[in-house]
């Protein structure tokens, strides 16, 4: 929508104006003048060309989408090819988590936002989930609702600065669960003996995962050809896509971003743990019948990247008190370990494949033992 200033003898109008599509291809033009441009009469002529359209519609015996899950489904076809797989997954639980709250019969133009601020409040305040979620949830809706308007089944957008959630402030719970995130050494050393004895070859995957920080696709789209021995580096340029079930084809992707496009250095027992695993590859290709190289280095006995749901059993196995173990968990270890060596926030974020400091700051901050016993020390060692 835009709006004309109309000046005359008789003072300044203004005229809003709004071009749609119709479902023919055709485009047409519609336009109500009113007295002001102020926020209510913004809201005013958004109401009225809404009726305009409609009437239009109905007068060229059009028939519209008439409900909001319908351009919703036709949101997901439209932008399925354009994106990753894994990002049209979450749009579809995104979606089927809307019409948990919506009826599929509501019509586009009953849609407020109103109704899409109560959607978000029961899942943030009423589901305790997270702020997070809530917002992608809300990113959802007005995608869709946008499609609706360049598809020209509304004239205009809702106002959608109507919305408001505020975020609720931070419990005890909160901090013990961002406390959660990353082990600090002692848990560590105790995970990985765990999970060592469970299953060396995974103890060294996730020890690998702590002192390198790669995603778990990151790491289990690693190949041969990835891994320089002469420099001890790594390049990450990919990452295994998990929503290929049932197929014994790879689906090797792009990474996360272009910012997870990276080369990162690896230290001793890094380039141990691969150099440990590289001579493993080999003795099962020679000895295992059903071993087949498809040149991936943390590979199952068959020569396939492990998938993720097999990790998390593996997991499962292991107990810490206080901790919620996840692939993800050993990502956030090594951002700790890095901060309590005192490394710039700036090197953390290009080794681990950030973009966003608030990402890196939400473990950076967290001050493990160590550096509040660091504190103490040199507080004491400070001469008056």
């Amino acid at each position: 929508m835009w709006i004309e200033e109309i000046i005359n003898s008789k003072g300044t109008r203004y005229k809003y104006c709004e071009r749609f599509t119709l479902p023919n291809g055709k485009t047409k033009r519609i336009s109500i003048t009113l007295n002001s441009n102020s926020r209510y009469a913004q809201k005013q002529a958004t109401i009225e060309l809404q009726k305009k359209q409609e009437k239009v519609l109905e007068t060229l015996g059009i028939n519209k989408v008439t409900t909001f899950y319908d351009v919703a489904m036709m949101w997901l076809d439209y932008t399925e090819p354009t994106i990753k797989l894994s990002t049209h997954v979450n749009h579809t639980l995104h979606v089927k988590k809307i019409f948990k709250y919506i009826d599929t019969s509501t019509l586009l133009t009953d849609i407020t936002p109103l109704m899409v601020e109560e959607i978000l409040q029961q899942i943030y305040y009423i589901e305790n989930l997270s702020y997070s979620y809530m917002r992608s949830i809300f990113v959802t809706i007005k995608a869709i609702y946008k499609h609706a308007k360049r598809k020209g089944f509304v004239p205009v957008m809702i106002d959608f600065d109507d919305v408001e959630i505020k975020k609720k402030p931070f419990s005890h719970s909160d901090i013990a669960k961002r406390q959660n995130k990353f082990l600090d050494a002692d848990e560590l050393k105790d995970v990985l003996h765990q999970l060592t004895k469970v299953d060396t070859r995974i103890g060294l995957l996730f020890e690998f995962v702590s002192i390198t920080g790669l995603r778990i696709g990151e790491l289990l789209a690693l190949r041969y050809c990835d891994y320089d021995k002469e420099k001890a580096t790594v390049s990450i340029n990919g990452t295994i896509q998990y929503q290929y079930a049932n197929s014994s084809e790879i689906k090797r992707g792009t990474p996360k971003n272009i910012y997870s496009v990276r080369e990162i250095t690896l230290c001793n027992r890094a380039v141990q743990i691969l150099n440990s695993i590289i001579t493993e590859n080999k003795r099962r290709a020679l000895w295992f019948t059903g071993y087949e190289d498809k040149g991936y280095l943390f590979t199952t006995t068959r020569g396939n990247p492990y998938d993720l749901p097999f990790l998390n059993r593996m997991l499962k196995k292991v107990h810490i008190d206080g901790k919620n173990l996840t692939t993800h968990i050993f990502r956030h270890t090594h951002i700790s370990i890095l901060a309590e060596l005192g490394v710039p926030l700036k090197a953390i974020m290009q080794r681990v494949g950030h973009n966003d400091p608030n990402t890196t700051l939400s473990i950076y901050t967290h001050v493990t033992q160590n550096m509040h016993d660091d504190v103490i020390v040199k507080l004491n060692a400070r001469k008056a």
